[in-house]
């Protein structure tokens, strides 16, 4: 999704099993904070004893070498060589996922001379890559005799290694920054940690994996993993599937960025990995911003203002504001003060109450009244007196309807 003032996309996919979430978290969720160049290759897990999964028992698998090559920005390759004892290697895929709760999966090809598993990805229309994202795989594969099997997860990484690239790690996030100051990676740890129990309070756990901040200083570097529908003037995206947020920042102030921005787009992640809400309202674009700890301007005030001059729309009836368009940001802003006000009221517990309706299917405005205990027209009398507005929205004048008579003759537009 384009955006000016808008900075998000979400998309969520299919569901690992309950391994390779496991494997994730041992492999991400080691404490301490440390920064380092990034080297060509991540850090790869142990490839563990190998067993089938189905079939004959007696079947003997053998496991030689297992590879994967990052070809950034033209996708990935993996390779294995894996033979049974019951007969030639038929079928199977490689799975990978990127965080807890997505998978994806290619089938293999197997060379004819050398008997090598050969699996290749490339990223096609739709499917723009960042650099850095780690990757969880597993080979699975079938023999003739029916027999199938798969390897223990391995971790990788979609390394960019044709550019210098600044990782920092802490228990809470990963952060690799490129063309820009270092300050940057020390601010992310640091503005993760102060708002680490906040988010746990808020959703009532923190994320099952460590999320990724990927920024972007250089413009050619971000051009550089567009492709198909993806636009370079795109600000930024936050994909459950990546596990993660990639960043393009542009004359924002480092501290802007890791207190700001990654704030808000992390909250995005908990959003749907704790609740469900679709995407691209007030609703959810004002409770990330709630997330924030440097704002660009006093939002509140802003909102403040505008109640003043009796120009607050309604909030929970209709739509409410809009998050797109020439006042784009107001709709981030008014959000915002409707999840100030709830948390004032009711603390982040009412806060975690209400997300969790929501996630077990309660509409909106009745999880809003369940959690407060008033009518959704006493909540918005409550939020507007609370902002300095009358407690009653303004009436909104219906654009008049124009209605014309079909032209009695044929007629050619432009002539």
């Amino acid at each position: 999704m384009e955006y000016g003032m808008l900075r998000r996309v979400l998309a969520v996919f299919g569901v690992t099993g309950l391994l390779a979430v496991l494997v994730w978290a041992a492999l991400t969720l080691s404490p301490g904070a440390a920064s380092r160049a990034v080297s060509a290759a991540g850090p790869e897990a142990a490839l563990l004893a190998e067993t089938p999964v189905v079939g004959d028992s007696s079947v003997k698998w053998t496991v030689g070498e297992l590879t994967f090559e990052s070809r950034y920005p033209s996708g990935f390759v993996f390779t294995a060589e894996i033979s049974s004892s019951a007969g030639p290697i038929v079928r199977g895929r490689v799975i990978w996922s990127l965080a807890p709760g997505t998978q994806r999966s290619v089938p293999f090809e197997i060379n004819a001379d050398t008997g090598q598993l050969v699996a290749e990805w490339q990223p096609g229309p739709g499917e723009s890559t960042p650099p850095w994202l780690g990757l969880t795989y597993t080979w699975s594969v079938g023999d003739a005799a029916g027999n199938s099997f798969e390897t223990e997860p391995r971790y990788a990484e979609y390394a960019d290694t044709s550019r210098e690239w600044l990782r920092s790690e802490s228990e809470d996030i990963i952060v690799f920054s490129q063309g820009l100051p270092a300050e940057v990676n020390d601010l992310t740890l640091e503005a993760m940690a102060a708002q680490r129990e906040t988010y746990r309070a808020a959703w009532g756990d923190l994320l099952p994996y460590r999320p990724r901040a990927i920024l972007f200083g250089d413009l050619d570097a971000w051009r550089e993993w567009q492709v198909g529908q993806m636009s370079a003037n795109i600000a930024g995206l936050t994909r459950s599937e990546w596990g993660g947020t990639v960043q393009r920042v542009t004359g924002a102030g480092e501290r802007d960025i890791a207190y700001g921005t990654v704030l808000h787009e992390i909250a995005h992640l908990y959003q749907d990995e704790f609740t469900f809400m679709p995407a691209g309202n007030w609703f959810i674009e004002g409770n990330a911003t709630f997330f924030e700890l440097q704002q660009y301007y006093d939002y509140e005030a802003a909102v403040r203002a505008l109640a003043a001059a009796g120009q607050l729309p309604a909030l929970l009836e209709g739509t409410g504001p809009g998050v797109s368009g020439r006042d784009a940001r107001r709709g981030y802003d008014i959000g915002y003060t409707f999840w100030v006000w709830l948390t004032d009221n009711y603390g982040l517990e009412g806060h975690r109450r209400l997300i969790t309706l929501i996630k077990e299917g309660v509409g909106r405005n009745d999880a809003i009244e369940q959690v407060t205990g008033l009518s959704v027209a006493e909540v918005e009398s409550r939020w507007r007196v609370w902002l300095g507005a009358s407690p009653t929205a303004p009436t909104l004048v219906p654009t008049p309807a124009f209605f014309f008579l079909p032209s009695p003759t044929p007629y050619v537009v432009g002539k």
